[in-house]
């Protein structure tokens, strides 16, 4: 049996055996009867912004907490009551991963605050190097991974003249930039919608404005880029706006302009996950002319089993054997057996295939299986995925 902490604001995860048995945003509701942590906090934030704080974890240090609490006085506080939640489920030493733009200073703090809480840490191993040691490794690779208010570009390199290890090599930091930057982004054009057709601001009170990031978190999380309807009730009257997926992937293309900035020219870009996830991302970052290839979502099962041996004694891990996937198509590794005249549920171009309902790109909706389609230049063949899950 092994564990894995994954260090990430947007969603403090713990892995047994490459099964997510915790994740929660790592955010904290400091309140006068206490501290809630989570989509607990998440639903109040809107509602009591002055007590909320989404810092401590990407900061992990001891400076003081703006409004301290009732047993919370700095984000070492927040971070060991937070840790506290997940010690029952840490019944062994686990490893950490934890992304780039942390500091070695800021490890040895979160070690300390560990062995408070009473969960043990057998090491430490770059998430990023720990994913794409599993990936198809080629020259100029980079990897995005979304944090709450920041963006981790880590460059990943053979470390050897044969390719047989992978090591971080640049690491940019785009703060100001993440999950939140985009969530508000998409709030706002939401809110506009709801001033021009109904002359109603839900941005304007506290309750309508939880309200439409309630919804708006529950629409993130579908995993797919569609229509996106949001009904906000204030006393007797109940209003409704809904905002087309392409405004919603156009407004998300002007936020990841300081991403397509950072990536270098021709690099190929690994998505992490969760951050592949956010609906339209992968599909905006090629929009703005960026190769994105979004890791499966079994990346860190496969990335433990094979590679979590190498994290132990404390050691904070860099470099890790590589090893180049199967280079199969989409449709091979769904297990999917396509039929000729059977309905199609993705578009295949070169090894990504995308679902053809709420698809951003262009594409019908409808299709039958070998129907062949050009759209930007780009050949797309239609085919059945048994798991529509990419």
């Amino acid at each position: 049996m092994s564990l894995l902490l994954e260090l990430n604001d947007a969603a403090l995860s713990l892995y047994r055996d490459g099964d997510p048995i915790y994740q929660q945003p790592a955010i904290a509701l400091v309140g006068a009867e206490g501290v809630a942590f989570g989509i607990k906090a998440l639903k109040r934030a809107r509602l009591q912004p002055q007590e909320v704080n989404q810092q401590y974890l990407a900061r992990l240090n001891a400076d003081p907490l703006p409004r301290p609490g009732k047993e919370v006085n700095n984000h070492a506080d927040l971070i060991y009551r937070h840790l506290l939640e997940i010690r029952d489920l840490a019944d062994e030493p686990l490893a950490v991963a934890v992304p780039g733009f942390l500091t070695g200073d800021q490890l040895g703090v979160l070690l300390g605050i560990a062995e408070e809480a009473g969960i043990r840490i057998r090491g430490f191993v770059d998430s990023a190097v720990l994913m794409g040691s599993v990936s198809e490794l080629r020259p100029n690779t980079w990897l995005l991974d979304l944090h709450a208010t920041r963006c981790c570009l880590t460059e990943l390199r053979a470390s050897d003249e044969d390719g047989q290890a992978i090591s971080r090599g640049g690491v940019e930091d785009i703060t100001g930039f993440g999950r939140n930057a985009c969530l508000d982004g998409w709030a706002n054009l939401v809110a506009d919608r709801f001033v021009q057709d109904t002359r109603f601001d839900p941005l304007h009170a506290a309750d309508s404005e939880q309200q439409l990031y309630d919804q708006l978190h529950a629409w993130a999380e579908s995993q797919t880029l569609s229509e996106l309807a949001v009904e906000v009730r204030q006393g007797d009257a109940t209003r409704q706006v809904r905002v087309s997926a392409i405004a919603l992937r156009d407004k998300l293309i002007q936020r990841l302009a300081p991403v397509a900035e950072k990536v270098p020219a021709g690099a190929r870009l690994l998505v992490a996950p969760r951050s592949a996830a956010l609906p339209g991302l992968v599909e905006g970052l090629e929009a703005l002319g960026i190769e994105a290839c979004r890791l499966p979502p079994d990346i860190m099962a496969r990335a433990m089993a094979q590679r979590l041996g190498a994290v132990d004694g404390l050691k904070w891990v860099t470099v890790l054997p590589a090893a180049a996937v199967d280079g199969a198509s989409a449709t091979q590794a769904a297990g999917a057996s396509p039929l000729a005249d059977e309905p199609a549920s993705h578009a295949l171009c070169g090894h990504r295939a995308w679902p053809l309902t709420g698809n951003a790109l262009g594409l019908p909706e409808q299709g039958r299986i070998g129907e062949v389609i050009e759209r930007g230049g780009r050949r797309f063949e239609l085919i059945a995925v048994e798991d529509a899950a990419e």
